[in-house]
């Protein structure tokens, strides 16, 4: 089962590595601008967004992301389940809605 005590700070370093696009399209935040917007409310650490349903983010976390795309900011995860299955999600980050789910190739 995924950990979530350190997920925040581990969203963070993750984003925070991340270079950014040139693009309004797809860019990726980095680590001050997500802070931000957490300060501000604006979005939830992504912790307590998947403690909302913890049965549907079982697994091992493998990639976080925190971007604009098309002009709305999102969460992207990628969690290897117990059947080894690799499965993404995207995220609403402030209520936490699941707005896409694929299972990877």
């Amino acid at each position: 089962m995924v950990q979530f005590k350190h997920l925040f700070s581990l969203t963070i370093l993750l984003v925070g590595g991340l270079a950014s696009a040139t693009s309004f399209a797809s860019r990726h935040l980095d680590q001050d601008e997500v802070l931000e917007l957490v300060r501000e409310g604006k979005i939830r650490p992504l912790s307590e967004l998947m403690a909302l349903n913890p049965e549907r983010f079982r697994g091992h976390l493998l990639d976080v992301e925190i971007e604009y795309e098309d002009g709305v900011l999102i969460y992207e995860i990628e969690l290897l389940d117990s059947s080894g299955v690799v499965r993404e999600f995207e995220l609403d980050p402030l209520t936490g809605d699941v707005l896409k789910e694929e299972i990877e190739d």
